[in-house]
């Protein structure tokens, strides 16, 4: 099957086509998964296929309506976010009118990335809840009949978002669904809807992308390398959004600071050591710390890799692999992978990031150094 937009999600995809073909589509879909696993892009190919006028599985790309999908301007299909909060948050003003025109600006602009890329994130400045007139505009469009004479599919994005009077306002529509709407929610955080909500919804559920799906989008849709998309690709955790936010940061420069940390690890300079963990910890972004520890397994892997003569994936730092794997024969590379996992499990769970990287390096030092001596490391070229 198809839906190229969608990327991987082959189950996914055969649930819900399952469910048109039998014409059992629920008036409540709920798609779970993590962010960038592609819930809304599968929420808007399917509100496209559902509104195709060539009426198959496989949008056609040429009709009108596929065309108003591929600016998101079809008047049956309604995307919901957060949007930033107003002075006439009582009024019953559609909720878009309530914003500036600077505001609305910008609401549009990012809608126009989201047509182009259903997995870019919209982000709106100072918008963190979904108003209560947002979700009042989807209970009184799903009342009203369509443009098309087919089925309206209002997205609400991210709908863990919703405030509780919003949340409660939503329930009340799904308890008296409209025959001719559906509603999809789509959220990375199931645990923060209600739970009525859930119930009355049908919960499809998204795995994350495999490296190779996020590698092979990587380099048909963004023209990456394939050395680059594979790297990025295993940083992503199954996520293409993260994978195309990495695309923007200087994940080279990361790489860099890896082998510096590790040199500082193995040298004898405490000093040097204490104000690489300062910079690494200094904005107390635990993201950060574990994109870094995530580049550091790679690194030692690819040490062990390429000891029993295999393919490493940091090509251009191939050079300093090698330097690192003939002067610590004796290093014990697995025992050190499973302290950078346990590294990785700490700063997720909250513990005094500074602290674990001390501790990281004092152990970089125990599995590395077995044998070798201070001279060793002084003189440690990466």
């Amino acid at each position: 099957m198809s839906w190229r937009r969608v990327i991987g999600q082959e189950r996914v995809k055969q649930i819900l086509l399952s469910a048109r073909r039998s014409n059992r589509l629920p008036h409540a879909y709920l798609f779970v998964g993590n962010e960038g696993a592609g819930k809304d892009a599968a929420a808007l190919e399917l509100a496209r296929v559902l509104h195709c006028e060539k009426d198959r599985e496989e949008a056609c790309n040429e009709c009108t309506s596929c065309l108003m999908m591929n600016s998101l301007q079809h008047p049956d299909v309604k995307i919901v976010v957060a949007l930033p909060v107003s002075k006439r948050e009582e009024s019953g003003d559609p909720p878009l009118e309530r914003l500036s025109p600077e505001e609305i600006q910008l609401v549009q602009g990012e809608f126009k990335l989201k047509a182009e890329n259903p997995y870019h994130r919209i982000t709106i400045p100072k918008a963190s809840t979904i108003k209560i007139n947002s979700i009042r505009e989807v209970r009184r469009e799903s009342a009203l009949s369509t443009f098309s004479g087919r089925k309206r599919v209002i997205i609400i994005s991210r709908a863990d978002e919703m405030g509780d009077a919003a949340a409660n306002t939503l329930l009340k529509t799904l308890e008296e669904p409209g025959s001719n709407t559906m509603l999809v929610l789509t959220t990375s955080h199931r645990d923060a809807l209600l739970s009525t909500i859930i119930s009355r919804c049908q919960i499809v559920q998204f795995d994350p992308l495999t490296e190779h799906d996020i590698r092979s989008a990587l380099i048909e849709r963004n023209g990456v390398g394939d050395a680059q998309a594979t790297l990025v690709a295993r940083l992503a955790h199954g996520s293409y959004t993260k994978a195309l936010e990495l695309l923007q940061e200087d994940v080279a420069a990361q790489r860099r600071q890896v082998v510096a940390f590790i040199r500082a690890a193995l040298g004898s300079n405490i000093v040097a050591l204490t104000e690489a963990v300062e910079e690494l910890c200094a904005s107390k972004d635990r993201e950060v710390v574990v994109r870094f520890l995530n580049l550091m397994l790679m690194w030692i892997r690819d040490a062990l890799v390429l000891l029993q003569g295999g393919q490493v994936i940091n090509l251009d730092q191939e050079e300093d692999l090698q330097k690192f794997v003939s002067k610590f024969t004796h290093a014990d590379l697995i025992g050190v992978l499973a302290r950078i996992e346990r590294a990785i499990f700490l700063v997720e769970r909250n513990v005094y990031i500074n602290l674990v990287m001390m501790q990281l390096a004092v152990q970089l030092r125990q599995g590395i150094l077995p044998t070798a001596t201070i001279k060793d490391t002084e003189s440690l070229e990466l």
